[in-house]
């Protein structure tokens, strides 16, 4: 949910960058273009008016003062002006070009303009010159060229205002923008984050299904994940209960089998109970290993402790005679992501088959580690008895292996356990225990 939100935001904020730093370009060219063709309009209105206040008398180029531009009349304003002959000799300049010496363009022929930029005592300066004929009745005709300089420095601070109040605008609106998009986001993706309450609502066991009001495109999901959910707990249900009535029928027909035993000769007597055994531990190893349902789907963690003390507790009854001196180490508080049952009959089978061997003492130890970049819970069972030698801890993991047949047993605890953690994507391992003496057995199970 927050990858999803943040992958959006990210991506919202990508686009605003591009889209306000496009337009923020754009407008600041547009305003330059516009603004310097102002500046080029003022200086060929300037050239104009300069032309229009010239007089040519007796042969002699006449400029007045009081121009219409004022500039043009105090030194060093960022104005100036200068009209010069056909064959380029000065005839007149603007007071502000005093202790100036510009490089106009001179003897341009009538009608033809001239725009550059020349940069003179440390100023850079957009120049205009325009070619004029003058003619006087009765005498030849006279060229001139009319010349404006404009210092750029005011239209680069008048650029530089223009955008400081751009970015600012801009960042408010992107500020805005940004600020509204999240809204939008919270309000989109809040759907999402309901089905994920609503999920974890269910692993917690406080409730069955997802059964609030979702919009429409996610109506499909939610139904679909209720739906399995229901069929996984009948499924279950129906295995649980088709192995419960199979085992349920065939305890009579053993029964009969095992009475009609004694009528017979003591081989086939023998050979009766030897199959009647065989057949009643293949039942009880497949129905408790059925009965192991596995990771289930959106199952509430269990705490290990607690069924643990249960499950040591009826033990310490069943084998009171040995007085076992149990243990239990968690210092973490393991949660099992599974079934109870599941982790009943595990517990059962291993604590059951350490106090069986035992002298004395039996440990049951729980640690939350990594495994492979995954959280696992290590449950560890060790007792202070004979152990399992090495050559003998594969066989015991096999169906109806007992090492020792003068223990009583049907030798499928182990097998169970086994099937449970591999049920889980776990595994058993059996060593030697470093404190204790005897065997240890160790389950990796998915934690909580």
């Amino acid at each position: 949910m927050g990858s999803i939100r943040r992958r959006l935001l990210l991506s919202s904020l990508l686009v605003l960058a591009v889209f306000l730093g496009g337009t923020a370009v754009a407008l600041d060219r547009a305003y330059r273009d516009s603004a310097e063709g102002a500046l080029r309009a003022r200086m060929r209105g300037e050239v104009f008016a300069l032309l229009a206040a010239a007089e040519l008398r007796a042969g002699k180029l006449d400029v007045p003062r009081g121009l219409h531009e004022s500039r043009f009349e105090v030194p060093g304003s960022g104005r100036y002006a200068e009209i010069s002959g056909d064959e380029g000799e000065v005839l007149w300049r603007s007071p502000s070009m005093v202790g100036l010496n510009l490089p106009f363009v001179r003897g341009l022929t009538p009608g033809r303009a001239s725009w550059s930029r020349v940069r003179a005592d440390g100023e850079t300066l957009l120049v205009y010159s325009f070619g004029v004929g003058w003619e006087v009745q009765g005498s030849a005709a006279r060229q001139f060229t009319f010349s404006v300089a404009a210092r750029l420095d005011e239209l680069g601070a008048e650029i530089g205002q223009f955008e400081t109040t751009l970015l600012l605008w801009l960042g408010g609106a992107a500020g805005l923008l940004l600020l509204t998009q999240m809204l939008i986001l919270h309000w989109g993706l809040r759907p999402l984050g309901q089905v994920a309450v609503d999920i974890k609502a269910i692993e917690s066991g406080a409730r069955d299904d997802l059964a609030g009001r979702y919009p429409a495109e996610l109506t499909p999901l939610t139904h679909g994940l209720n739906a399995l959910l229901r069929h996984e707990r009948a499924q279950l249900l129906r295995q649980r209960n088709a192995l419960a009535d199979l085992a349920h029928s065939i305890k009579t027909p053993l029964a009969v089998l095992r009475n009609a035993a004694g009528a017979q000769s003591i081989e086939q007597a023998a050979l009766i109970n030897d199959a009647v055994a065989r057949i009643d531990e293949s039942v009880a190893y497949q129905v408790r290993r059925a009965a192991a349902s596995g990771r289930a789907t959106l199952t509430a963690a269990v705490p290990v402790a607690k069924v643990a003390r249960r499950v040591m507790h009826g033990l310490d009854k069943v084998y009171a005679d040995k007085r076992v001196a149990a243990e239990l180490d968690d210092p973490a508080g393991g949660q099992f992501a599974g079934d109870e049952g599941d982790l009943y009959e595990l517990l059962g089978c291993l604590l059951d088959n350490a106090y069986k061997w035992s002298e004395r003492r039996v440990l049951l130890s729980l640690t939350s580690q990594a495994d492979d970049g995954t959280a696992a819970l290590e449950l560890t069972v060790e007792d202070d008895g004979p152990g399992v030698p090495a050559p003998l801890r594969q066989a015991v993991l096999e169906r109806g292996t007992r090492v020792d047949r003068r223990v009583a047993g049907e030798g499928i605890g182990l097998a169970v356990v086994r099937d449970i953690a591999t049920a889980y994507g776990g595994r058993l391992a059996i060593d030697d225990s470093p404190q204790l003496g005897g065997a240890r057995f160790t389950v990796h199970l998915p934690a909580g």
